[in-house]
């Protein structure tokens, strides 16, 4: 997942599971934010923590269902930072504005803080008492308590298999990964020979579904192009050798 918000998907956005933005974007949007604005200071990297995405009112309408969004956006930044070994002067915290003068579609991303500067070098370091020493990102104590962010529901969807010679059969959804391939401990199987034994993942990553190619030989495929991973919609066909996945929404 570490690249993943750093690559641009590979179609547009009005063939996602929501006619305008999906969470993905938004992380997309506020992870480059940070990466753009951090600054090297004493041999690290110390990165902003505080941002605005400001959106269309009609996509602030479209998420108005996603009342945690906010939260794990901010959460997704703590972690980004952690994977990468950025100082951060405070905990993330993300908040979503509307603004009419920003088009339908599109984010613009402000940060209201700037990186902490770090400590003098001849200044004396704190007494040590034996705890655990807290980083930027750790909660001090006394302060707000630490809470782990609510996690979206998986999208309701099942996805109808073909393979060569076989019956179509169905595949619900139910939020953990699925993954696919010619061996049998998938969790999809595809008796093709043009398969890799693990071909394929999907999974459900904010409310979203995602395809991940898994290194094949033969790739994987999208109206065409070859994909190695992208957000997923009614309707889409992922082609692999001579079998497709096509994601269907589920029965109420």
């Amino acid at each position: 997942m570490e690249r993943f918000f750093e690559r641009l998907f590979e179609r547009p956005a009005a063939r996602l599971l929501a006619p305008r933005l999906e969470p993905v974007h938004l992380q997309h949007h506020v992870q480059r934010a940070m990466e753009s604005g951090r600054v090297r200071q004493a041999g690290k990297w110390h990165v902003q923590s505080r941002f605005r995405l400001l959106l269309h009112p009609s996509d602030l309408v479209a998420l108005s269902g996603r009342e945690a969004l906010p939260a794990e956006l901010a959460e997704s930044l703590r972690d980004h930072a952690r994977q990468r070994g950025y100082v951060l002067a405070a905990r993330p915290t993300v908040r979503l504005e509307s603004s009419p003068r920003v088009a339908a579609g599109e984010v613009v991303v402000l940060a209201d803080d700037l990186p902490a500067a770090p400590p003098l070098a001849n200044a004396a370091p704190p007494p040590h008492d034996g705890s655990p020493a807290l980083t930027p990102a750790d909660p001090v104590p006394g302060s707000t308590s630490v809470f782990k962010a609510a996690q979206p529901s998986a999208p309701r969807a099942r996805i109808a298999v073909r393979a060569p010679g076989q019956p179509v059969r169905h595949v619900v959804v139910d939020g953990s990964s699925l993954r696919i391939g010619r061996s049998n401990d998938n969790e999809i199987v595809l008796a093709d020979d043009r398969v890799s034994r693990h071909h394929g993942q999907i999974s459900a990553r904010l409310g979203t579904l995602v395809y991940s190619d898994l290194g094949s030989t033969n790739g994987s495929y999208l109206q065409g192009s070859r994909v190695h991973e992208i957000a997923l919609g009614p309707h889409d066909v992922i082609q692999l050798g001579g079998s497709s996945l096509t994601i269907e929404p589920a029965a109420d």
